[in-house]
């Protein structure tokens, strides 16, 4: 057998054991929540506690609706708390082949109002889950009662970001991912090391995360970057008035799953630079905060939930 036929096989094999994995996984995890139609699509919805206002988590690129369970159970005891799939991720069903923040908000918008969820919410934002809750609370003012920014994108890091990479991006990593995903190789591998754990919650995780979705949906993403700074350039500037918090993470950890940190070591980039963009969101509100949270990496809601949960009752407190 030559070399190229092995790989063939390897490859079919890979792709049939991945299909029964997925419907394998989604007999093992259904959905804990509700699974909301935004038009011609489902996003999946959860909600605890109760009282207002609504505080609502926007997830990290890698992070689903059931992430971050201290820190959303804790607020849950204070009032009423909701996370959600975006499209391409979690329980939610997978989205179009170009995705941008426009797109991601009008879903948002859809699956407020299909939820029943008319008040005016607190948006908590991680990672890249910033840039569609900037964008959001822009496009949308009267329905946001303030913004929580953790270690999080916005427009002004994303203006930052050179074009001129998408296309390489795209057709090489992009590629790479979604291949990779198709044919179990992201299960092999074990990015994100959730086998070591072995209980219900890092199966889950690996569940949701090691198939070719999330991945797709990342492409999608990126594809539509340019069409995301076009978005951000002619929306409105966010309200003066809206209180925002924005905290940056000390280090740069989880920012990759660990095995691929441990390959290619974990990005630094700029974060000076990073940690501006977070000062400006804050002093461009009559209300803003910022500081830096001692001890949290990248994903401050898991490192230090604590500092989450202080920052929005802080924010729903104040007079």
């Amino acid at each position: 057998m030559t070399f190229l036929s092995a790989l063939a096989l390897t490859a079919v094999a890979g792709a049939l054991y991945e299909r029964y994995a997925v419907r394998r996984d989604a007999r093992r995890f259904p959905p804990p929540g509700q699974l909301v139609d935004v038009g011609g699509r489902r996003l999946h919805l959860i909600c605890i506690g109760s009282g207002r206002p609504v505080v609502l988590f926007e997830q990290a690129g890698f992070a689903n609706s059931a992430s971050f369970t201290v820190a959303r159970t804790a607020l849950a005891q204070h009032t009423r708390v909701c996370s959600y799939d975006r499209v391409g991720i979690g329980w939610s069903d997978p989205g179009p082949r170009t995705i941008t923040v426009g797109l991601m908000a009008e879903d948002l918008r859809r699956l407020l109002d299909a939820g029943k969820i008319d008040q005016p919410i607190v948006l908590v934002a991680s990672s890249i889950g910033g840039v569609t809750a900037e964008y959001f609370a822009r496009r949308h003012p009267d329905r946001v009662a303030g913004l929580v920014f953790l270690d999080a994108g916005n427009g002004e890091a994303a203006a930052r970001i050179s074009t001129s990479n998408i296309p390489l991006l795209v057709s090489l990593g992009c590629s790479i991912a979604k291949t990779a995903g198709s044919v179990g190789f992201l299960r092999l591998i074990d990015p994100w090391d959730l086998r070591r754990e072995k209980t219900v919650q890092s199966e889950r995780s690996a569940a949701l995360m090691y198939g070719a979705k999330p991945w797709v949906m990342l492409c999608g993403i990126v594809r539509g970057g340019p069409d995301t700074l076009a978005e951000f350039a002619a929306a409105p500037a966010l309200r003066r008035e809206l209180p925002v918090t924005a905290l940056s993470a000390e280090t740069r950890e989880s920012l990759l799953p660990p095995r691929l940190a441990l390959l290619i070591g974990t990005p630094g980039g700029d974060t000076a630079a990073l940690r501006a963009t977070h000062q400006h969101l804050a002093q461009g509100s009559a209300h803003g905060k910022w500081k830096v949270v001692p001890g949290s990496d990248h994903l401050i809601a898991g490192s230090q939930p604590q500092a989450v949960v202080d920052a929005v009752r802080e924010m729903i407190l104040a007079p």
